[in-house]
């Protein structure tokens, strides 16, 4: 025959052995009601732990394109208020130019002008946001336009001046107010022109810019990749720069007044001009701004989606939650009333 010994101390073990297990179960239902969500996901699920995980990945996917939207957005968005006062100088000046066409009086004062609008132009064109520079293409670590009015003389006032010299030399032109209307316009025409082709305008060594001619493209959804900038090498920047340049320097460099008014009606061609591509320009940023927006609203319904496919799978009842708390906290009083009681048990308290 065997006999089992029960004692008081055996008892009050097991007790508080129980009782850590509630605690360790309340401390689970209490994070599962705070997070609304199961405290071991993998456990729960089982075999269908694969299935949230994807939506998962998804979720997080598309939450990291619509962070890089949000910059995106930024660029754009500043670009854009840089191409409006690119636009509205070179309208303001297109009206100056019609206004100082009859005379030579206001010469000094345009030439002040488009030398006040070529600086604003080039500030424009180097605009930078979070450290990156938005009219440089890819190369967006670079200042994409050269100070024209650097000292001492930088490498474009420089070609210019030489450019100008070599022609007045050619045409027998001892200064530049010297040239004929006709030779003016050749000079506008053929050499100038050259200066702010494509090739010229980004020649390493004379050139104005450093940006490169490739812009932007941003991934705005899961299948959407589309040019996101402009860039400074664009027809519109140099008409401009060009324009800027020849009134800046001739106007009131002592021009015959016929002369003098063929380089306002050439400059008012070419701002006219520019002005219209930098509107084509502005529409095509509009263009990616609307479809980025467009993209954001897609994502978003995608992403809510996931999180209710993502919620089926692990969100917690939270009615259920709170009732195994508190029946948990029920048990948990219990127990302590009873060990307590074991505790005070005693032989002493019989003899």
């Amino acid at each position: 025959m065997k006999t089992t010994y029960i004692s008081t101390q055996a008892a009050s073990t097991a007790s508080r052995l129980s009782i850590l297990k509630m605690q360790t179960e309340l401390a689970k239902n209490t994070k599962e009601l705070s997070s609304g969500r199961w405290a071991d996901v993998g456990l729960e699920l089982g075999n269908k732990t694969g299935r949230t995980i994807s939506l998962r990945q998804d979720y997080q996917r598309l939450d990291a394109i619509r962070d890089t939207n949000g910059l995106v957005a930024s660029r754009l968005d500043t670009s854009q208020a840089a191409l409006d006062g690119v636009l509205k100088n070179a309208q303001d000046f297109a009206a100056s130019l019609i206004a100082v066409r009859s005379g030579k009086v206001g010469a000094e004062v345009i030439a002040d002008d488009a030398k006040n609008n070529l600086q604003s132009l080039i500030a424009s064109l180097n605009t930078s946001i979070n450290g990156e520079y938005l009219f440089a293409g890819i190369n967006t670590d670079v200042r994409p336009v050269a100070d024209y009015y650097a000292t001492p003389t930088s490498t474009t006032k420089a070609a210019f001046d030489s450019e100008l010299a070599s022609y007045c030399t050619s045409v027998g032109a001892a200064t530049p107010g010297d040239l004929s209307a006709s030779d003016l316009e050749a000079f506008i025409d053929v050499n100038l022109a050259g200066l702010f082709d494509a090739a010229s305008w980004s020649d390493p060594a004379t050139g104005w810019s450093s940006a490169s001619s490739q812009n932007v493209k941003s991934r705005i959804s899961t299948s959407e990749l589309i040019e996101t900038s402009a860039n400074a090498n664009d027809a519109a920047f140099r008409k401009l720069a060009m324009a800027y340049t020849m009134i800046s320097e001739l106007a009131d460099s002592g021009l015959s007044e016929k002369a003098y008014q063929t380089l306002i009606d050439k400059t008012a061609q070419i701002v006219g001009d520019a002005t219209v591509d930098v509107t084509v320009v502005k529409a095509r940023l509009g263009t990616a701004q609307e479809r980025l927006s467009n993209a954001n609203g897609r994502i978003k319904a995608q992403m809510d989606i996931l999180n209710r496919n993502i919620n089926n799978f692990e969100q917690v009842d939270p009615m259920e939650a709170q009732t195994r708390i508190s029946a948990l906290e029920t048990q948990l009083d219990m127990a302590f009333a009873l060990t307590s009681r074991m505790q005070q048990l005693s032989l002493l308290n019989y003899l």
